[in-house]
């Protein structure tokens, strides 16, 4: 019996750019929170300058702010469950978080 292509169904090329979104929705925790940016806890990694949306309580509502991934590190030990801290670069400051915060809007 021949070894050639087995596929079941119709393979597709893409020439170019191919684009793609992977939503995971992870609680994370906020260590550290500055006008700039954020620390954060999260059970999943987050790829090095990849654009996040991060969804904050605040008082009760949550506020989204897209934020760059600047750098992230394994934090866990041998026997806990995997985690992972991660800087964030907030790319606005939305006017809801800057009042919750008392920073001023620029």
């Amino acid at each position: 019996m021949a070894l050639g292509d087995r596929r079941s169904r119709v393979r597709l090329e893409v020439v170019g750019a191919l684009w793609a979104t992977l939503e995971l929705t992870e609680p994370a925790r906020v260590v550290n929170i500055s006008r700039e940016g954020a620390l954060i806890t999260s059970p999943v990694p987050m790829p090095p300058e990849s654009v996040q949306p991060l969804h904050l309580k605040l008082e009760g509502r949550e506020v989204t702010v897209d934020a760059r991934v600047r750098h992230i590190r394994r934090v866990s030990g041998p026997d806990e469950p995997i985690r992972y801290l991660v800087g964030v670069e907030f790319l606005s400051v939305p006017p809801a978080l800057a009042r919750a915060t008392d920073w001023p809007q620029v």
